[in-house]
């Protein structure tokens, strides 16, 4: 695709989704008796808000994190087919109220409520609400993935075949696409300039707001589940030990074969192709924003927090 015509694309979605949430709260439709027992409930004593880019294992963690019973009931929240669906239980009549009664409702007993929520939904979701004090109190735990180049062509696999999560029963059909799938530079470039675009996004936010956030990969999660749900225990004040830890998830690793294979051919092809952001072919795939997550992860030891 052509450089432009992807710029243009990708305004063209952002502004149809940031005037989908802000037509969303024009005229909700949401029950008032529901609304009215929301007061009843207490705010949580701890929140925090994983930041996230797509195919960096935000599903698998949110399920674990679930089952601890201790970090809060995380998920997708904020995007605009979450907003509708989430209306008639957490019922708000602007964004605002929307996304304080959402994580009431999601707490768990222990007082500790958390969501998920990509940049671009983040974004839009910010425009619509009319103060951003609230977001201040949050916690951020900031969840990439080192890989940008496998996590580049795991979204273009995803969004191809429709085969997004393990715990879905695809039908016949389905299957034989994710199957016949081949590989193209093109799009999987389009998927790549996404990621960037997000993690972008979420770096300038941070830089901005002065926050320094718990640093999570895709890669820890595969490598210790135990100790990354530990390290977010631990952020949010919660002790570790409290912890009841899941043996395992309904969530699955969806790759083959061909995703290492892919992303060393679109690592080596994009260095040759693109010069701004990777000087040399790099056999592992990591990119650009290595630097930056070092300098985060030393800012952060130096505030003396838990990671």
């Amino acid at each position: 695709m052509d450089s432009s015509l992807l710029t243009i694309s990708l305004l063209i979605n952002k502004v149809i989704c940031m005037n989908e949430i802000l037509n969303i709260f024009k005229n909700p439709v949401i029950d008032l008796d529901r609304l009215n027992k929301m007061d009843a409930i207490s705010d949580p004593e701890s929140r925090y808000i994983i930041a996230i880019t797509p195919r960096s294992g935000s599903t698998y963690l949110c399920d674990m994190l679930r089952h601890t019973k201790h970090l809060g009931v995380p998920g997708e929240m904020l995007g605009p087919a979450s907003v509708v669906g989430n209306l008639k239980k957490m019922p708000g009549r602007t964004a605002d109220e929307y996304i304080r009664n959402a994580i009431r409702v999601r707490k768990t007993p222990n007082g500790v409520s958390g969501l998920t929520v990509s940049w671009f939904q983040f974004q839009n979701f910010m425009e619509a609400m009319d103060d951003h004090s609230y977001l201040a109190d949050f916690k951020y735990i900031y969840l990439t993935r080192r890989d940008l180049y496998a996590q580049a062509v795991s979204l273009y696999k995803a969004t191809s075949s429709k085969v997004f999560h393990s715990n879905i029963q695809h039908n016949e059909e389905t299957i034989r696409k994710f199957e016949a799938l081949e590989y193209d530079y093109a799009k999987i470039k389009y998927w790549y300039d996404h990621l960037v675009r997000q993690e972008k996004g979420w770096q300038q936010y941070f830089y901005e707001n002065r926050i320094f956030p718990l640093y999570i990969t895709y890669e820890d999660i595969d490598e210790d589940i135990q100790a990354v749900l530990q390290r977010i225990a631990a952020y949010v004040k919660v002790k570790p030990e409290n912890l009841v830890v899941p043996k395992r998830s309904l969530y699955e690793k969806v790759a083959d074969n061909r995703n290492a294979e892919w992303a060393r051919r679109f690592a080596w092809e994009h260095s040759f192709q693109e010069t701004d952001r990777v000087s040399a072919p790099l056999s592992n795939g990591l990119v650009y924003k290595r630097n930056y997550q070092m300098r985060l992860r030393n800012l952060c030891q130096k505030v003396k927090n838990f990671w």
